[in-house]
């Protein structure tokens, strides 16, 4: 008998160990004193009697201890083979690359800025996304999440085309199949935003994310076109959501400056009430470097933010899938939807794509929507990415975060290492941190410390 290679031991720094299993995503808690007497029952054989045979044994019946490897490898294949083929759960349709902002941190920068005849999506690309999603839909008829996303650039300059998106799917409902549980959603740098706009969404149910730094100094990143600063205009009709009691979430894009005035942030969020919020780290592009440490600050601001926030009953995205996951004791095998071949990218000359990250070189974008016959289940691209997750990344395997983990960025791991089968090294701080954390948070939460 041995601990299963997916068994991590985590110092509490009192007189508990925390345990947990990385494929399984348990955890449970045992004293110093009956880990030493386990390691001595399992390099030397010493016999163990009361408490630390009965703590053995339900180790043992949770597979925190196994018999052999083999034991290992047989449950690695039983949980892969429990992965869901893929779906398209995500579709991002971006109705035009323009943007009126010039962020310093966008990651699709060379897009926006480029001039190009066919940033624009027209109706009759948008009409054929319509029946794109149409046909997929009805091809993989089972349970699942369904979003569509406006995108861009900024989506509200092609209002337009969203509401001619809208009636396009209202006439594909009365004419054909469309699943009923198809969830709508933009997300918009909010400056432009009007009235008639809000009730718009409200109306077709389209949940508003409005990109939005919260405080003035960090929210400088984001610019005009012109140079101007945008925090007012963009506080304003937040504002203006508010008035109308029109529900919003807000994106925050963690720069060294947010993290630095943490407490002005929080005290604007509270103040502000959004339905959710959800941090963003810095992914990696060539106009904006960020610190040696920034990523092990940011996942610092992210949890002390989840920690404070909780307690008023909001819970931050990022954050908050893990944690479900690990309450759960379900893998998370994906960060984003990209990974596992779970997302259209239609950019608005009609091209699809997988991850809105290419947008600058359309890497990754094989198909049109026109054309008819395309079925992303017999796409090389598809098929190609449908695997990107830690539990098919050697690197991966022997990671404390195996089934929590999610695998990251792609688009950042193929950015600075050339391949999205690479590490994305910056996540990897982020979810070690994370899960230090969760453990040593359910400790300090849980009354009975050992929990089978």
């Amino acid at each position: 008998m041995q601990y299963s290679k997916y068994t991590h031991f985590f110092d509490l720094g009192n007189e508990h160990i925390g345990v947990f299993h990385s494929l399984l995503v348990r955890t449970v808690f045992i004293s110093k004193k009956e880990k030493d007497e386990i390691d001595a029952f399992l390099n030397d054989g010493i016999t163990l009697n009361g408490e630390v045979k009965e703590t053995a044994d339900n180790l043992y019946s949770n597979y925190y201890i196994v018999e052999s490897k083999e034991e290992d490898k047989n449950l690695f294949k039983q949980c892969v083979e429990l992965i869901y083929p893929p779906a398209i759960s995500n579709a991002y349709i971006v109705v035009t690359e323009n943007c009126n902002f010039n962020c310093k941190y966008c990651f699709i920068s060379d897009i926006v800025s480029a001039n190009d005849k066919n940033k624009v999506m027209t109706k009759e690309v948008a009409k054929a996304s319509v029946e794109l999603l149409q046909r997929t839909y009805e091809r993989q008829q089972h349970d699942y999440d369904k979003t569509i996303t406006f995108y861009g650039g900024e989506p509200l300059l092609n209002f337009e085309v969203i509401e001619y998106f809208i009636q396009e799917v209202d006439r594909m409902k009365a004419s054909t199949y469309w699943p009923g549980d198809v969830k709508f959603a933009i997300i918009t740098n909010g400056s432009l935003l009007t009235k008639e706009h809000i009730d718009f969404l409200r109306e077709n149910n389209i949940a508003l994310s409005i990109s939005y730094d919260v405080d003035k100094q960090s929210h400088s990143n984001r610019s005009s076109r012109s140079g101007q600063d945008t925090f007012d205009d963009v506080r304003k009709n937040i504002q203006m959501c508010i008035d109308e009691q029109m529900p919003y979430s807000l994106s925050i894009t963690i720069s060294e400056n947010t993290i630095r005035n943490r407490e002005a942030v929080l005290n604007e969020i509270a103040l502000l009430q959004p339905l959710t919020i959800a941090f963003n780290m810095l992914i990696p592009n060539k106009h904006l470097a960020p610190s040696s440490t920034y990523y092990e600050d940011a996942t610092d601001f992210m949890i002390e933010c989840f920690k404070q926030l909780r307690t008023n009953g909001l819970y931050e995205d990022r954050m908050m899938r893990k944690v479900q996951a690990f309450i759960d004791n379900k893998m998370y095998l994906y960060d984003c939807c990209a990974s596992g071949g779970n997302q259209f990218v239609i950019a608005p000359d009609g091209s699809i794509g997988i991850c809105h990250g290419y947008l600058n070189n359309r890497k990754y974008f094989s198909a049109n929507v026109f054309d008819n016959d395309f079925d992303f289940r017999n796409s090389t691209i598809f098929e190609y990415w449908k695997k990107r997750s830690p539990l098919f990344m050697p690197e991966c395997l022997d990671c404390e975060c195996l089934g929590i983990c999610g695998g990251g960025c792609p688009y950042a791991a193929d950015y600075l290492h050339g391949s999205i089968y690479t590490l994305d090294e910056r996540f990897c701080i982020h979810a070690k941190k994370v899960l230090r954390w969760m453990i040593n948070d359910l400790f300090t939460n849980t009354e009975h410390r050992t929990k089978f």
